[in-house]
């Protein structure tokens, strides 16, 4: 992830050529593209009967358990096969840019707690869409695409193939010109303290730690127990995570809690106009919504891995130079961070550079300003504490601060080498154990009723001889109750003992006609029927419907729905999304998809006397285009132009991107 504040500054490219391209790119998905740019060197690459066409320049790498090849997608390359469970990946990867990954549909189920690992990027909320996922089950694939500033070379490369092609023109094309900020109101919280506002997840942990872009295995895991790190940080999602999470799920980190591992959760949400990794960034007057809807996607990832409220989430905020727009915006990102996640009932944690996120955070502190539970601090100094010049000793100094010490480098314990930076933290970590796994009955003190847990949600059984004699039976307390879940978590399969099969989607269970649509048998947890038929009964901890918002994917037709008010409506790609029967779909009401916004019109401006320079920027900022040009006759040595006249003339409303010609005369 890291990168210090003396890195190189880039910017993400501004949303109005954002959209121009991406629709331009969606032109270019609709029919075949003989190669990736005119004149450009293009290849072929096959694998399982899928097709690409790439850039010559591109690397492919056939993946093996032994390669160890790390999935990166901020590097342009072609991925082909089941990642390995050991990446060796480097811990300060951010961004993404064009890249592709082609693995099998395996499902690699844990044979202790049934969680499914998977090769899919976690979902993204909270700015431009920059990735796509498709799974073509007749060549028993699933590709899954990222892009930066180029998503038409991502367009051509699929277009190659004509099953992908035709699942881009289903789906109102994956590479789409949207932007997925999916924010709603969070009331504001009280300013409390640490004491009152943690939760009896979150721990509060003093020693060492790393983080790795990738988690590693759990064998390196066990390795690593010998070492002298109790902590590590891992990557839940954000549009700028980098590396895949082949091994991350509520399994994994349920295992490594169990096994003494404190765990550091990190978002890789958007960053500052001009940071230092490229990466795309908060875009102008969208900066709170922006930082709720990626709190809102970073507690929807955490809850998919077992990281229920009370716990920590870290945003993590790259360097980029303070001052300005920047530190207005990364400011306005963090506090709706910080009550969004407060009002989800988890901790907000902020990882910066010392020198950029961090400092102006303190700055902030003791104002009206929203500030967050607890710092970690990039400085890369070698020092294990947590003191640093920036911060005055009395802020965030009750066990609220981590510090990232030293960068990227390897370590190696029983023979299992990673690269990792290195932390010492005082601060709020998270617990993932659960204390009533899946499966498990409960009774609620007092009461006679019996409850089956499932997806981390208590439902009712009415007939226990339908689950095997419910047995045997764990008495809880009302506040142990009320800590469970109020429907299962998505995606969590149910059955039940007449073989009806389910999958959780937004809360409600929606049928499924037959195994083999997610390659086989997976983990289920056997429920009482009961259920189902009674969705309205708050003991069912079921939804009648799925939750307005929740995104799924038919299978086999691969194609993405958003639930609305019990009705589905088509929409571009996602990550996230809960794969589900295409059966179960057609019970639905289709909308009618909404209709594209229409491009801001081009206002034209008064150029007159501006120099050259000067008016191609007037003209960029109002969605216009520079047209011809009228030089003077003579030349002059290092000359200055200004605009002499214009055609079409100031204030005058044309389409977007409209040329204006002009004239230009020697200043």
């Amino acid at each position: 992830m890291k990168y210090p504040a003396h890195t190189r500054r880039t910017g993400f490219a501004p949303m109005a050529g954002v959209v121009l391209v991406l629709l331009a790119c969606v032109a270019a998905v609709a029919a075949p593209a003989a190669s990736a740019a005119p004149g450009a060197l293009t290849k072929l690459v096959r694998y399982h009967g899928v097709v690409l066409r790439v850039p010559a320049s591109w690397p492919v790498y056939t993946l093996s358990a032994a390669s160890r090849q790390c999935i990166r997608f901020d590097r342009h390359a072609v991925y082909l096969g089941q990642p390995a469970a050991g990446q060796a990946c480097p811990p300060h990867a951010a961004g993404r840019t064009e890249a592709i990954l082609v693995a099998p549909l395996i499902a690699v189920r844990s044979a202790s707690a049934g969680a499914t690992a998977h090769t899919a990027l976690p979902g993204v909320y909270d700015g431009p869409v920059l990735s796509a996922q498709l799974t073509v089950p007749s060549a028993g694939v699933r590709v899954t695409a990222t892009w930066g500033r180029a998503p038409a070379l991502i367009a051509r490369a699929l277009a190659a193939d004509p099953v992908l092609r035709g699942r881009l023109r289903v789906g109102h094309a994956a590479i789409a010109p949207t932007r997925a900020v999916r924010a709603h109101p969070a009331a504001a919280p009280s300013r409390a303290s640490r004491k009152n506002s943690a939760a009896p997840t979150s721990t509060p942990f003093t020693g060492l730690g790393v983080d790795a872009c990738s988690a590693p295995s759990p064998t390196q895991m066990t390795d690593w127990g010998s070492s002298p790190y109790r902590a590590i940080g891992i990557y839940l999602g954000g549009a700028n995570m980098a590396c895949s999470q082949s091994n991350l799920s509520s399994a994994w980190t349920s295992s490594e809690v169990s096994a003494g591992w404190h765990l550091v959760p990190t978002y890789v949400g958007l960053q500052a106009p001009d940071n230092s990794c490229g990466c795309a960034a908060i875009q102008q007057n969208q900066a709170a919504a922006e930082g709720q809807a990626a709190a809102q996607d970073a507690m929807a990832q955490a809850t998919l891995l077992g990281i229920g409220p009370g716990n920590p989430i870290y945003d993590d905020m790259e360097a980029y130079p303070r001052g300005g727009r920047d530190t207005r915006m990364v400011l306005n990102f963090l506090a709706a961070w910080t009550q969004t996640l407060h009002a989800g009932g988890y901790l907000s944690g902020v990882y910066s550079s010392a020198l950029s996120g961090i400092a102006d955070l303190s700055a902030a502190y003791g104002t009206t300003y929203q500030e967050p539970d607890d710092l970690w601090v990039a400085d890369w100094n070698g020092l294990q504490g947590t003191s640093d010049g920036v911060l005055p000793p009395g802020d965030w100094t009750n066990h609220q601060r981590l510090h990232q010490y030293q960068g990227g480098h390897n370590e190696t314990y029983n023979a299992t080498t990673l690269n990792v930076d290195s932390d010492y933290l005082d601060g709020a970590t998270a617990g993932a154990a659960q204390p009533f796994p899946d499966g498990s009955f409960v009774q609620l003190s007092g009461t006679s009723e019996i409850l089956r847990i499932a997806g981390g949600a208590p439902l009712f059984v009415n007939d226990p001889s339908t689950v095997a004699g419910a047995t045997p039976v764990t008495t809880i307390t009302q506040a142990q109750y009320q800590a469970l879940g109020a429907v299962p978590l998505d995606g969590t399969f149910l059955t039940t003992a007449a073989g009806a099969i389910y999958r959780v989607a937004g809360g409600a269970a929606l049928p499924v006609s037959s195994w083999s649509l997610f390659g086989g048998p997976q983990s289920s947890i056997v429920i009482d029927p009961w259920d189902i038929a009674n969705t309205t009964n708050p003991l069912a901890h079921l939804n009648d419907t799925p939750a307005s918002g929740t995104t799924v994917q038919g299978l086999p037709s691969g194609r993405f729905w958003q639930f609305e008010n019990g009705k589905i409506q088509s929409v571009a790609s996602s990550p996230a999304a809960i794969q589900v029967d295409d059966q179960a779909l057609a019970t639905f009401q289709v909308l009618a998809p909404p209709p594209l916004p229409r491009p801001p019109a081009c206002v034209v401006p008064a150029l007159h006397k501006l120099t050259y320079r000067g008016a191609i920027a007037a003209l960029y900022k109002v969605h216009c285009r520079l047209g011809k040009v009228r030089w003077p006759r003579r030349r002059h040595h290092r000359p200055v132009f200004r605009v002499m006249s214009q055609n079409p003339q100031p204030h005058s409303h044309r389409s977007n991107g409209d040329r204006v010609n002009i004239t230009v005369y020697y200043a």
